[in-house]
């Protein structure tokens, strides 16, 4: 067994640009649901019951439209710049 690196969300804080990966609605001629990426920065980090420290829900503007949504952690699949701002 390897040694397995931790998901990119468990490090994501506010302020920081983040790329969110979503399914498609599309689909291709070979019949599978092709995957689409959207940028967006972290307004707010939401904590879980157990442990608030561990986030599991994003408050994310997209950069694109301003559109401002909720999204779940797990479905970010990147951080492309870190904020400057420390919790």
């Amino acid at each position: 067994m390897g040694l397995q690196r931790n998901p990119d969300f468990l490090s994501v804080k506010p302020g920081d640009y983040i790329v969110i990966k979503g399914e498609g609605s599309m689909i291709s001629s070979l019949s599978e649901k092709s995957q689409n990426y959207w940028f967006g920065q972290v307004i707010r980090c939401i904590g879980g019951a157990r442990n608030p420290k561990a986030w599991t829900l994003f408050q994310v503007m997209n950069i694109d439209s301003g559109e401002v949504t909720i999204i779940n952690a797990d479905i970010v699949d990147k951080i492309l710049q870190t904020s400057k701002y420390i919790n």
